[in-house]
């Protein structure tokens, strides 16, 4: 997220001193005089294995952004790759060397450092626990773990003047609800209402008889709760633990422990049926209000609220989008202003492929026009797609961490310098494997492998790039550093599902960096993938002075 020299004004954490030797009065909230206006920052990787990236153009992009009228920049900091270790608890020395030099680098330039904690996402190659983001709802060790990175990741950049918001997401706190909404077994049932924490909520707050009489089924005992089918609107409950758990058992405790916290809010409703049929809607509207904050969190996309059926939205349809959702969004937190936490000019995820969209040609008017509404509504916004990314599942991508990741054959040599690369001679080969499901793209997607390669001199090189399931491919190169690609059909693999490793094999000397698989690229229409300007560009650079009151 973005922040000026003068972003805050009154205190945000709740008990900001406690576990945090700091002075809450140094963590301030944005105000409309002086707003957060932030992108994210992914680099030239994307959100999952951007810690383990090449990060050499940061100060450039900085520059950019600062240039541009950002004035602060957004981390997502996963809990996964900054502490893989839970039982014991173990650390990430690297990636909280390149939190505190990525956090110095955003201060030295005036810019303001946010960071979203707790983010789910990441491509780690060594075993974690699975189920962390469910457990850390139930279980002791991993809860308390959860709390120590909480504590750790602020002491390692507390202590920078610039460091003055984070955020918890709701996305990040909903495997409970995920889990049990296609549960249907009675078996699962009654195990998710153990693993997540929901049955001992409900035995706080009902008497076995109120919760058999809620269900309309007779339980002699506790243990013969499950949690709720999602065919009833009893499934409210889950909704209901999830929002509690979310505000009391980890907001308030992080808030405690990292000053200057808040929450991005889920802002849709979710729907409750009998059968397939919908009967109501739950609203999120318990974690509106959250204990010690001045201002609610909140997400956006153009597509939210509009009031069209068309698959193509207008400018207007745009706009009242956000007026509707902004307007209703402010009535239903008491009046409290907003912050964007995570805003959308467009969005292509395939989670919301068929929603309206606004085409690109459409997005320099809508943000022009966007001002006088969001100037009304918000404590400014932070942008997620600056840059669009290729959502690739490789780790150590520009082996600037040295092999590690890789599984190497022959003679390799690997550099940091420039951000990383790695020497191959004759006969030599690495290989990753890697999580087909960190790949976001639509089932029977192409495949492709990218990379940067170069030979030396004018030699000639020829490597062979593959992945699991399918032939290897020939690629020639020559010269100094080029960006060369190869796509694999999904027709080509077994069942027509990716394999998991991908290899580069190499008979003479080259150079590699740069490896990215991928079939599926986040577009956001303000740069593409190599940094060219999109639609946005200009149109937020005239929104980020009019915000600022310029």
């Amino acid at each position: 997220m973005a922040a000026g020299a003068a972003v805050l004004a009154s205190g945000v954490g709740v008990g900001a001193a406690v576990a945090s030797g700091g002075a809450s009065s140094q963590y301030q909230a944005p105000t409309q005089a002086h707003p957060v206006l932030a992108a994210f920052y992914f680099g030239e990787a994307d959100p999952l294995n951007f810690w383990n990236s090449n990060l050499s153009g940061a100060k450039a992009t900085f520059t950019q952004m600062q240039q541009e009228g950002f004035n602060a920049v957004e981390l997502a900091i996963p809990w996964g790759e900054f502490q893989p270790g839970i039982k014991p608890v173990r650390y990430n020395a690297a990636a909280f060397k390149r939190l505190t030099s990525l956090v110095s680098l955003a201060n030295s330039l005036h810019l303001q450092a946010v960071l979203r904690l707790s983010y789910a996402g990441d491509v780690y190659p060594t075993p974690q626990d699975p189920n962390r983001f469910t457990s850390v709802f139930a279980t002791a060790t991993v809860y308390n773990a959860w709390l120590a990175y909480i504590t750790k990741i602020h002491q390692a950049v507390g202590g920078f003047p610039n460091v003055k918001v984070a955020e918890l997401s709701w996305e990040d706190f909903y495997n409970p609800v995920f889990a049990a909404q296609p549960a249907t077994t009675p078996s699962v049932r009654l195990q998710l209402a153990t693993h997540t924490g929901f049955r001992p909520w409900l035995k706080q707050r009902y008497s076995l008889a109120k919760v058999s009489s809620m269900y309309g089924t007779r339980f002699t005992r506790w243990s013969q709760v499950p949690t709720p089918p999602n065919t009833q609107p009893i499934f409210k409950l889950m909704y209901q633990y999830d929002d509690w758990a979310v505000v009391h058992r980890f907001f308030v405790p992080a808030a405690a422990r990292f000053p200057g916290l808040n929450l991005e809010a889920r802002v849709e409703d979710d729907a409750l049926f009998t059968g397939t049929n919908r009967v109501g809607m739950y609203s999120h509207a318990d974690t509106f209000t959250l204990p010690g904050t001045s201002y609610i969190g909140m997400y956006f996309d153009p597509y939210m609220g509009d009031p069209s059926t068309d698959r193509v939205e207008s400018v207007p349809d745009a706009l009242t989008a956000l007026r509707t959702t902004l307007s209703t969004m402010r009535t239903r937190s008491g009046g409290r202003p907003l912050y964007i936490f995570e805003y959308e000019i467009v969005s292509n995820s395939p989670q919301v492929a068929t929603s309206q969209g606004l085409p690109e040609t459409q997005v320099p008017a809508f943000l022009d026009q966007s001002a006088p509404i969001m100037k009304k509504y918000t404590l400014g916004y932070s942008l997620w797609t600056y840059r669009d990314y290729r959502q690739s599942p490789i780790y150590n991508s520009s082996f600037g961490l040295g092999t590690a990741g890789w599984k190497v054959t022959g003679k390799v040599t690997p550099s940091s310098t420039s951000g990383g690369s790695l020497a191959m001679q004759a006969s030599s080969a690495v290989s990753q494997t890697f999580d087909v499901g960190a790949l976001n793209g639509a089932s029977g997607s192409p495949v492709t492998v990218s990379l940067i390669a170069s030979s030396p001199g004018n030699s000639s090189t020829t490597l062979q790039v593959g992945i699991s399931g399918a032939p290897t491919q020939a690629v020639t190169v020559r010269g100094g550093p080029q960006t060369y690609q190869v796509q694999f059909p999904a027709s080509a693999f077994p069942g027509g599902t990716v394999g998991n490793q991908v290899t580069i094999a190499t008979t003479a000397p080259a150079t590699v960096t740069g490896v990215q698989v991928y079939d599926f690229t986040q577009l956001g229409d303000v740069y593409n993938a190599t940094g060219g300007a999109e639609a946005g560009a200009a149109g937020l650079v005239t929104l980020n002075r009019q915000l600022a009151g310029g």
